[in-house]
């Protein structure tokens, strides 16, 4: 019997032969793992890049914003400076990659129909791979930003007292031109309304010069508004009853002094919480001031009259005595000048100030807010062209108004305490006789004004110089004078309402304008900036 044939056995490989193999799938792996990180170090690279990117654009945004809001406020501003800074303090992102390594450019360009001006900042830095052999890489972001200027409206009231003599009246020129022409430097819609003042401010539309007494008024323009304006009542006010009867037809007689000298003083809402009606319509409102006084405290302006009657300042006391009315000298000769971006306008009005008498500082800045109210736009107010003054923002407008008011308060004795405050042969409202409350009184009214005024988002701005111990030169008086001292205690508290920033209401130490003028110019230009910036809305375009 055959036996069975056994199936042939395999020969095992060489040892040599499996050491190839596996040899070969290790150089396969490595390859392939090389492939794997040499990809991540790539994706890596980029999505660095990317990031910093990212984050690079964001400061750039920043720094295009501050650049232009910069740039709208003032043509000459460092935006190179600006840029810097602000990509730098926003960046925020991997140092390694940035730092020292980022270069900023900055360009100023026009955009829009409007011609906006607008800033374009970018920002490039060298990104160093992770890979040795591959070169670094340049990475460049950046941002634009235009500013839209809305209309700007502002009031620079100026004092025209007895402190402010040719010399003062000659600096506050000089501060008035320099702070019109860069107001409206630049700005399609930007105008200033000029608001002199003393005890109270002079809305005539027309001028005569007080020394030359020409030309002689009134001038048609001043008849129209005063009959505009007055309440019937107020042309032939009761107390003057008998100057009537001697054949003077009213106070619109222009045989009256302020006519004839164009001074026009008018009052409404003296009492607390009426803030001078500032906001509302002016026909037919108005009561209108005088001067019952002795012809040697009156305004050279025009001749006194006389007449024999009861004294109006106390109606109705019925003691007959010469009278006397006088042109009024508290009454500033050159007006208040519209919203106006006409230079010679604005130059020929502070030409035109001149020193007078007390100071009523609240009756000043209601005036100026007057200055700045659509309820005054129109032939039935100060008869300006481009629909001026612009509606206040609450009621869609796009106007950003602010008052700019400078203040000498060295040997201030009084202020906003006499009858220019009080209806006429009225006391003060709230007046009793007590320092500790009519102190209280001035505060209220200086805070409740500022109150109206904050409702209205209309800025206010003070700058007052002041010096204490002043000599007491009243008739018989001695001692000093703590003027400067006694209006921030008084007016201080009330006026502080108004700021929207501390630094909106400034203080410095000097005796009048002329000595302190470098610094209310260094302060003017800087309210101005705030103006500027403030009036300017911001926007990214790239």
């Amino acid at each position: 019997m055959q036996t069975p044939q056994q199936a042939p056995a395999h020969r095992a490989l060489p040892l040599r032969h499996a050491s190839r193999q596996r040899g070969a799938a290790a150089i396969l792996l490595l390859l392939l793992i090389s492939a794997v990180v040499a990809l991540a170090a790539y994706s890596a690279d980029g999505t660095r890049m990317t990031a910093g990117a990212a984050q690079l654009k964001r400061a750039t945004d920043a720094a295009a914003l501050a650049a232009a809001q910069a740039y709208a406020a003032d043509a000459n501003a460092d935006i190179q400076a600006i840029a810097e800074q602000y990509v730098s303090a926003n960046l925020g992102m991997d140092s390694a990659q940035t730092g020292r390594q980022v270069r900023v450019s900055t360009a100023t360009f026009t955009y829009g129909s409007n011609a906006d001006p607008a800033v374009r900042v970018t920002a490039t830095f060298e990104a160093s791979a992770m890979l040795k052999d591959a070169g670094p890489q340049a990475v460049s972001v950046h941002s634009a930003a235009a500013a839209l200027k809305s209309a700007l409206e502002v009031a620079l009231t100026l004092p025209n007292s007895g402190s402010e003599n040719e010399r003062n009246l000659a600096v506050l020129r000089r501060l008035g031109m320099h702070f019109a022409e860069n107001l409206v430097k630049d700005r399609k819609e930007a105008w200033l309304a000029l608001v002199p003042f003393s005890q109270s401010v002079n809305v005539s539309p027309d001028y005569t010069n007080p020394s030359t007494r020409a030309p002689v008024g009134p001038s048609a323009n001043h008849r129209q508004r005063l009959n505009t304006w007055a309440m019937p009542s107020a042309l032939r006010p009761i107390e003057l009853t008998s100057l009537f009867r001697t054949g003077y037809s009213g106070l619109h007689d222009p045989r009256i002094p302020d006519r004839r000298a164009n001074l026009l003083c008018m009052y409404r809402g003296l009492n607390r919480g009426e803030n001078y009606y500032w906001d509302k319509a002016p026909s037919g409102q108005f009561q209108i001031y005088y001067r019952h006084d002795l012809p040697i405290n009156g305004s050279p302006g025009a001749n006194p009259i006389s007449w024999r009657g009861p004294n109006p300042d106390i109606w109705p006391d019925q003691t007959v005595d010469t009278r006397f009315m006088v042109a009024d000298k508290g009454c500033p000769s050159a007006p208040l000048l519209p919203l106006t971006n006409d230079m010679n306008k604005i130059e020929e009005r502070l030409g035109q100030m001149s020193t007078r008498f007390n100071t009523n500082y609240a009756i000043a800045m209601g005036w100026s807010a007057m200055a700045l109210a659509p309820a005054f736009r129109g032939t039935a107010g100060w008869n300006l062209e481009d629909d001026l003054p612009k509606d206040f923002k609450d009621d869609g407008g796009n106007s950003y108004k602010a008052i700019v008011m400078l203040v000498n308060t060295t040997g201030e004795r009084w202020f906003d305490s006499d009858a220019y405050n009080a209806y006429n042969a009225q006391p003060i409202d709230g007046e009793t006789g007590s320092d500790g409350e009519n102190t209280s009184l001035r505060t209220q009214r200086f805070a409740r004004l500022c109150d109206s005024f904050r409702e209205r988002k209309l800025r206010f701005f003070m700058i007052a110089v002041g010096q204490d111990e002043i000599a007491n030169n009243d008739l018989g008086a001695e001692g000093t004078v703590d003027g400067a001292s006694e209006f921030r205690r008084l007016a201080g508290p009330g006026l502080a309402r108004c700021a929207v920033k501390s630094s909106d209401i400034t203080y410095i130490q000097g005796f009048d304008f002329a000595a302190a003028e470098s610094r209310i110019q260094d302060l003017l230009d800087k309210v101005l900036s705030d103006i500027r910036q403030q009036s300017s809305y911001v926007y990214l375009v790239e």
